[in-house]
């Protein structure tokens, strides 16, 4: 059963690692949008009303326009609202296959010893960059699994019609408006403050990142089994 999750955890990581990498690293760039904007928009987020001032949402700036185009449609909007574009596909499916990717990469972690936990839980610095990008890559998304599962389940309601009713349905009898800004706290990691916002901001950037350092891990595997390949063959040869 080990063996199937990690072909899965594989052959889902290696043709939609990128795609992934994408999606987290503009959704990091995203968590701090609100701050980030009122900080540099300071002098223009008030407006003068007959009943004095009253506070106004900043605009978005065009830089992080750009970035959310990139992080839900991969800059491939729909024609209209509700509507589908191949770029908002590509996301939903890759969001759907992230999901399966994590769970798979959790069973893959599940140590079979005490010592192999501890193992499992950091990461070594003495024996060399192999070592440190495996441990890295390990440890660190155990670390990061639950939040970045949070953030692809909530962030599917925006991909796909039948996901957003079906998750919705699970809030009772909350109204949809209601419900959407549930998801979206939830999304965003606002839902606790400027706390959980850099933990969500850190499991983005980790997610980011974890698809890069499995594909150079995959290739350093492949470059050491086709180092050895030559030799079984001389050996198989002579006999």
């Amino acid at each position: 059963m080990r063996e199937l999750f990690k072909k899965i955890h594989l052959w889902l990581s290696l043709p939609l690692g990128l795609i992934i990498s994408v999606i987290c690293l503009s959704g990091a760039v995203l968590v701090f949008e609100k701050e980030i904007t009122r900080a540099m928009q300071r002098e223009s987020d008030t407006v003068t009303m007959q009943s004095g001032e009253m506070r106004q949402r900043p605009k978005s700036l065009p830089f992080f326009q750009t970035v959310r185009k990139v992080h839900r449609w991969l800059l491939d909007p729909p024609a209209a609202k509700g509507e589908k574009s191949v770029g908002k596909v590509i996301v939903g499916v890759t969001t759907m296959a992230m999901v399966v990717v994590l769970v798979s990469g959790l069973v893959i972690w599940i140590p079979r010893s005490r010592k192999a936990l501890k193992a499992r839980l950091s990461v070594s610095v003495t024996k060399g960059w192999k070592r440190f990008l495996y441990d890295s890559h390990v440890s660190i998304g155990f670390y990061c699994t639950l939040l970045l599962l949070l953030m692809a389940l909530t962030g599917l309601t925006w991909s796909f019609g039948w996901y957003r009713e079906a998750a919705y349905a699970l809030t009772g009898d909350m109204e949809p408006q209601a419900a959407k800004r549930l998801f979206f706290s939830l999304h965003t990691g606002s839902w606790g403050g400027i706390v959980t916002k850099i933990l969500y901001f850190i499991a983005a950037l980790a997610g980011g990142l974890l698809p890069l350092s499995g594909y150079w891990l995959w290739w350093k595997r492949r470059k050491s089994s086709g180092k050895k390949l030559p030799a079984q063959s001389q050996s198989t040869s002579k006999v």
